[in-house]
């Protein structure tokens, strides 16, 4: 039997962020559509793919958080890359925790950017 590690979560989770990320700039930049619309769409299109697992949906949607942000915010790939990971890592540990609060998935995405935006301005 198959047995997940906490690398196979985190390793989830980032993965999830990034694609919520993505596809919520992706839509914004290609199809002139608004943040709040994209980011509303690549929940609605996380929840339908992901429709047994709830932590992926929630993974996704707060991924398309993060992607609400400028365009130009992301210098290049690697920083999109590190703010979907910070994500995942603080999903994971946020994972049980919080539960029924309001605004954890908006925490999560500006907590992820905040840290990538003071490790650019520091290095």
């Amino acid at each position: 039997m198959f047995k997940s590690t906490l690398l196979h979560y985190i390793i989830g989770y980032s993965l999830s962020f990034l694609v919520g990320c993505l596809l919520c700039n992706y839509l914004y930049i290609s199809f002139d559509l608004p943040m709040v619309l994209s980011s509303s769409l690549v929940g609605l299109l996380g929840s339908l793919i992901f429709y047994k697992n709830k932590e992926a949906q929630a993974s996704v949607y707060c991924g398309s958080f993060a992607g609400m942000s400028d365009p130009m915010f992301f210098g290049h790939w690697g920083e999109m890359i590190l703010v979907s990971i910070l994500g995942g890592v603080i999903l994971f540990i946020f994972r049980k925790r919080l539960i029924g609060m309001g605004g954890k998935l908006g925490a999560v995405a500006f907590t992820s950017l905040l840290s990538v935006l003071l490790l650019r301005e520091i290095f």
